[in-house]
């Protein structure tokens, strides 16, 4: 796998230590390589929700048999870099690679990728996402996976959709391509069991402030046959944060009111842990 970085871009991270990017402009990993990832999104040099992001990355380490992960030296790695980079916006990716079959050596990437936000009006009145038969393969380890992201990327160009919404052999709704999905029935949010998704930071602080605000949720199986039944819905992610759905392929959705209040919770914890980590690790 070949890693081009962004013309933007001067430096990268690699094994907590600050490089410039070469003139090729290009990394390559060995093919046979698994590859580990997250993407954090730093505003104005201060990676937002950083601690959460890296133990998720522990998470996968160890579920992938990886079990040497420093979790504080990476974070302050990363926070470095970033003061380093001195960036208003922009998703910041991270890539842990390692032998498949010799699992106890491994090498940290970290560096900027070009990154696209929903515009202000999407979250006002949500975007259109589309359905696709397709199964994420050990979801709770964020692992690149070409074959679902080319998949979807042609589903959502095809259908000049925002997103792709993946559908299991039983018609059940799981997760986006590169978000969580929620879904409002009956004045309730619901998503599925986190099992079998990829369980992302944005939806565990969806659950935290819904419980925090009395806003009813729950986590159970959802049906393609529901959608009719669905009272509105949203996605969430680190590019996406809480974002409102108004179509499922043929099917209008109203943006809900229980959104806009997960929207408006949402952005104040944004601004608290940005303050907070910033402060933590001295970035001005």
């Amino acid at each position: 796998m070949t890693i081009a970085f962004d013309k933007d871009e001067e430096f990268f991270l690699l094994d907590k230590q600050i490089k410039e990017i070469p003139a090729q402009r290009k990394y390559d990993i060995p093919n046979d390589s698994l590859i580990l990832y997250e993407v954090i999104r730093v505003i104005n040099s201060t990676p937002l929700f950083v601690d959460e992001h890296i133990e998720r990355l522990k998470k996968s380490t160890l579920l992938s048999g990886i079990e040497t992960l420093e979790t504080n030296e990476l974070v302050k790695a990363i926070t470095e870099f970033t003061k380093h980079r001195h960036t208003k916006e922009k998703n910041l990716k991270i890539s842990l690679y390692t032998d498949k079959q010799n699992r106890k050596d491994y090498h940290v990437l970290a560096y900027f990728i070009k990154s696209n936000y929903p515009q202000p009006e999407a979250y006002l009145n949500g975007v259109k996402v589309e359905l696709i038969p397709l199964i994420r393969e050990n979801p709770n380890v964020k692992l690149e996976n070409p074959t679902l992201r080319s998949s979807a990327d042609k589903v959502i160009y095809l259908s000049q959709t925002y997103e792709a919404l993946l559908v299991n052999n039983e018609g059940f709704i799981t997760e986006g391509s590169r978000s969580n999905f929620f879904a409002i029935i009956n004045n309730t949010i619901i998503t599925t069991p986190s099992k079998d998704v990829l369980e992302g930071i944005t939806r565990k602080m969806v659950f935290a402030l819904a419980s925090q605000n009395s806003i009813p949720i729950f986590e159970r199986y959802i049906h393609i046959s529901e959608i009719n039944s669905f009272e509105g819905a949203f996605l969430t992610g680190t590019s996406t944060k809480v974002l409102p759905i108004n179509r499922i392929g043929d099917k209008t959705l109203p943006v809900h009111n229980l959104i806009q209040k997960i929207i408006h919770h949402y952005n104040k914890l944004v601004e608290k842990n940005l303050v907070e980590t910033s402060t933590k690790y001295n970035i001005t």
